[in-house]
């Protein structure tokens, strides 16, 4: 091959050993190196030295021989810069990497296996590359260009090139094992931050933590996690069991896995590091190395705060339905069984009262059964609206006149601003929710008194606003009067499922819309305030008209 061709030459008689000695002092200086890209430039740079060459490059090629990492010594970076793509078009370089042999060449140019130089690619004339070998397995070639001399290169440059290539594999290889255990743990930190569940890892013997992931850094450290940081037992959290008490220490799930205990779906409470308990199931268990010794646990904690509110709702739900919905069935039952079988024995406006009765709760049970068919579907995320241009004046004066036939205590008036535009919504949501807050005007005014209503717009938005004589609201009640099955007031004759703000909330914020609460304070009436999207672009037809058409009709 070419290296026989050059032989050896005698330029320095302890040029050789100098060589050597400089190779392994370079593999020191790789071996020091961390990084993928601090080896491999180190490794061109060193080349350099241990044998004076004007330029050094290092191709890392795949497991198909495709180059991937092109490092260059000798070329400034505004000048590699212009290069263009990695060089593995070319055919020398390339069947180097397919051949496994080393190279020596006295003229690139003249090389019959050299094809053309990429654009703006430095003058070149000797040229000494050696594969760099793990085994059977090419992790790619280092050449060198030019010996500083001007001289050839001889089989002294190459063997101490090749000593160097030994070295600079082993530091690849380390490098690229480095590389793939990193993207693994990126990869495993990517699923454990897209889990919903907390994971925390804990090593032996005092369970200090090593590795959390976001879902629990979410637990600990709200509303934002710090960068980094991980947690400290009795600093930035502690567990409590469930009636929030302590966990003693050797009784921490944690520490029982440390000990090759597990524990499975327990209840406890997670204290953060601003005080908040949130109710977690916890899972610990042991891991194991290869002898069989536990050197760190894992810790899952999954958040039940949604859990318990559903198990809260459902309660408070069977509660509410068991007390509101016996009234209007025992004023039913009562009154059709009196009617049944004493209904001939009954004057005229007995009768009549009974019917009206019954009559009155059952359509009472419908409203009741109408809001918790749309508070499933809220609850369950289905709740559908249909947005269209409404006419706010004909469902107010129709909601207000059904509401009036129910009550003989109170009066209503309405009053339109002129030219009031139609508003965005959805017709059926829209008197479900006046429906509401009539029948909240009316439970809570039991003394009667004028429920009046105002519709006006600025332009942008319609409000519709209802204002009462009644019981009033405390300046902190104000903010609850949304919440769901929350009462204002204390007074027990005031009948009701707590329900119906709460849903007209939801059921004004799907239009689009928003709602408020105001009151001056108990026993000064409330007024409720519903705004929607105006239609727009609106026109009044009978403003814009001209007036020729107008004289006409």
């Amino acid at each position: 091959m070419a290296a026989s061709a050059h032989g050896s030459r005698s330029r320095d008689p302890h040029g050789e050993g100098n060589r050597n000695v400089a190779a392994c002092e370079a593999a020191l200086a790789i071996a020091m190196e961390t990084t993928p890209d601090a080896v491999l430039q180190r490794i061109v740079d060193l080349a350099r030295e241990v044998v004076p060459a004007r330029y050094a490059a290092l191709g890392v090629a795949d497991e198909a021989g495709r180059i991937t990492d092109f490092t260059t010594s000798g070329i400034a970076p505004e000048e590699w810069s212009r290069f263009g793509p990695i060089p593995e078009g070319q055919c020398l370089t390339r069947e180097r990497i397919s051949e496994r042999v080393p190279l020596m060449i006295r003229d690139i140019a003249a090389d019959p296996r050299w094809s053309e130089s990429p654009p703006n690619h430095p003058p070149m004339q000797t040229l000494l590359g050696v594969p760099i070998l793990v085994g059977d397995r090419v992790l790619g070639n280092l050449y060198l260009t030019d010996r500083l001399d001007g001289e050839p290169f001889d089989n002294d440059d190459l063997q101490a090139l090749r000593m160097l290539a030994v070295h600079a594999a082993a530091a690849i290889d380390r490098t690229q094992i480095h590389r793939r255990v990193e993207e693994q743990r990126d990869v495993l930190r990517i699923i454990l931050d897209s889990l919903p569940a907390g994971v925390v890892i804990m090593a032996a013997p005092d369970a200090r933590i090593e590795l959390i992931n976001q879902a629990f850094a979410e637990m600990l450290f709200e509303p934002a996690s710090p960068p980094g940081r991980l947690p400290v037992y009795n600093r930035d959290l502690r567990m409590l069991n469930a009636d929030g008490t302590p966990v003693p220490h050797d009784q921490r799930p944690a520490i029982r896995a440390l000990r090759g205990e597990e524990t499975r779906n327990q209840q406890y409470l997670l204290e953060n590091s601003r005080g908040k308990q949130v109710p977690i199931l916890a899972q610990a268990v042991p891991l194991t190395d290869a002898s069989g010794g536990v050197e760190r646990a894992v810790l899952v904690v999954q958040n039940i705060t949604q859990l318990r509110e559903a198990e809260q709702l459902k309660d408070d739900f069977l509660s509410l339905v068991s007390h509101e919905f016996r009234t209007p069935l025992t004023t039913i039952h009562g009154g059709a069984h009196l009617l049944m079988n004493q209904g001939e024995s009954l004057d005229q406006h007995t009768r009549l009262e009974l019917l009206g009765d019954i009559v009155d709760e059952s359509e009472r049970l419908d409203r009741m059964l109408a809001n918790m068919l749309i508070l499933a579907d809220i609850m369950a995320g289905r709740l559908a609206t249909r947005q269209e241009p409404l006419l706010v004046e004909p469902l107010l004066r129709k909601a207000a006149t059904e509401v009036a036939a129910r009550t003989g205590k109170h009066t209503f008036d309405v009053d339109f601003a002129p030219n009031l535009p139609p508003a965005e919504g959805d017709p059926e949501l829209l008197v479900q929710v006046l429906g509401n807050l009539y029948q909240n005007a009316v439970k809570y005014s039991p003394d009667g008194g004028k429920i009046h209503t105002t519709a006006t717009s600025d332009g942008q938005t319609v409000s519709i606003a209802l204002a009462d004589q009644g019981i009033g609201m405390a300046a902190d009640e104000i903010d609850r009067v949304f919440e769901r099955f929350y009462r204002a007031g204390l007074d027990p004759s005031v009948r009701g499922t707590g329900l119906g703000l709460y849903l007209s909330r939801h059921l004004v914020t799907a239009m689009g819309g928003e709602i408020h609460a105001s009151s001056s304070g108990p026993g000064e009436g409330a007024l409720f305030t519903v705004t929607l999207p105006a239609v727009r672009d609106w026109i009044n037809v009978s403003d814009e008209a001209p007036a020729a058409e107008i004289e006409e009709g």
